[in-house]
């Protein structure tokens, strides 16, 4: 079985220290990168040095980036259903690209025994998910998921589609198959499936060539009022499937004895992004660089992003438990860490570290139960960036540190 965890990807990279100063625009008005003092710094013990990552080191480090390329070439929630815009509850959208069956990715969506999976469904190499909810309340939203799983034949991904929706409804005995097709022969062969106990609740699979396309919805008020509207589910997973597989069938994914030569970092964006994804378990996921498209995966309230991101020229997002944007220029950087420092319904401002009066800090007091407590964003030059942490001293210490990378990378 295959490791899952971010720091098979994080300590397996190949690094070398690249370090050299970088220069911003001065101002009377208010203190800048050229007065920024990166020695006064509170970074605790925290990395300070910009990193160069090269090829893969492991076949599984390679399936991970190959992984990236998936998110930045399939369809928004948003794309799918245009009100799927909300960021995801913290447990589902956690993870986003994986390469074992193990993963929160498929524990969190199926009941299904991932040991069997891992064993039954051959050829996997690995996955993205993509998922947002309907309506910033929970209890008022449904929650739309899709998973796109990539194997190394397309006889496997039919037989892994087939996989995985038997093994599903073994673990859930009363579980019973749903029909999806359309009557127009585009959707035949999804594996579909609800169960009675779980009113609002929809499983699907699909193979599109080397590609299994697994839908699951939960749709909240049907959840609550214990009545299941199949139709608007079935409905929901077609609209899925028929955004999803055209965009798979126009992506020709990297030959498995191709996967080595791929880029890690090929701009050097996940060298700037310190990692801190390790450090406390509010940090879930994996690290990963992503193009403008598949940065908007990674992102709630989707549809101002987007505007941001077009309005900025933002095109690489790279995240290691703190985000790095790059901007088309200063100015438009700086725009973007002002979007993540404005105080609004349930995030009020917070002290600005010493010696970094620019970097702007919010704490959170709306109500979500895993929301991290603190973030702070800051720009250098055409990168912006977000730090997160639970601790007021300990946000303060990664900004302070992840501006220095900031200055110091090439």
């Amino acid at each position: 079985m295959r490791s899952t965890s971010s720091a098979l990807f994080a300590v397996g990279l190949a690094t070398v220290v690249a370090a050299t100063a970088g220069c911003g625009s001065a101002s009377e008005e208010a203190p800048t990168a050229q007065t920024v003092d990166l020695s006064k710094l509170d970074v605790g013990n925290l990395p300070t040095e910009p990193k160069v990552y090269d090829k893969p080191t492991s076949p599984d480090m390679a399936a991970m980036v190959e992984a990236m390329r998936i998110g930045n070439n399939i369809p928004l929630p948003m794309e799918i259903e245009p009100e799927a815009t909300h960021a995801p509850p913290a447990m589902s959208g956690a993870v986003r690209i994986f390469i074992d069956f193990s993963s929160a990715a498929i524990k969190s969506r199926m009941s299904a025994d991932p040991v069997k999976l891992n064993e039954r469904a051959q050829g996997f190499i690995s996955g993205f998910v993509s998922t947002a909810r309907s309506n910033s309340e929970p209890s008022l939203s449904y929650e739309l998921d899709n998973v796109v799983m990539l194997f190394d034949t397309e006889q496997n991904a039919t037989a892994a589609a087939e996989v995985l929706a038997t093994e599903e409804a073994a673990a859930a005995p009363g579980t019973f198959p749903v029909q999806v097709g359309d009557g127009t022969g585009n959707l035949i062969d999804v594996h579909a499936q609800m169960h009675p106990e779980w009113p609002g609740q929809i499983r699907s699979w699909k193979a599109v060539g080397k590609f299994v396309i697994f839908t699951y919805v939960y749709d909240s008020v049907m959840g609550v009022l214990k009545e299941s509207d199949e139709q608007k589910l079935v409905a929901r997973v077609q609209n899925s499937i028929n955004k999803i597989a055209p965009a798979l069938q126009r992506y020709t994914p990297t030959a498995p004895d191709k996967m080595m030569d791929l880029d890690v970092d090929p701009d050097g964006m996940l060298g700037r992004a310190m990692h801190t994804i390790s450090l406390d378990s509010n940090q879930r996921g994996i690290p990963g660089v992503y193009d403008r498209h598949g940065g908007l995966q990674l992102m709630g309230n989707t549809e101002k992003m987007s505007e941001l991101f077009e309005d900025t020229g933002v095109d690489r997002v790279a995240w290691q438990g703190n985000f790095v944007f790059r901007a088309k220029d200063d100015a438009s950087a700086a725009k973007v860490a002002d979007y993540f420092g404005d105080p609004s319904k349930h995030f009020r401002s917070a002290p600005a570290p010493e010696h970094l009066p620019m970097a702007q800090c919010l704490e959170y007091v709306g109500p979500e139960t895993f929301a991290t407590k603190y973030y702070c964003s800051v720009s250098y030059s055409r990168y912006a960036t977000q730090v997160a942490a639970t601790q007021l001293t300990d946000v303060h210490q990664r900004i302070s540190a992840q501006y220095t990378i900031l200055a110091k990378a090439k």
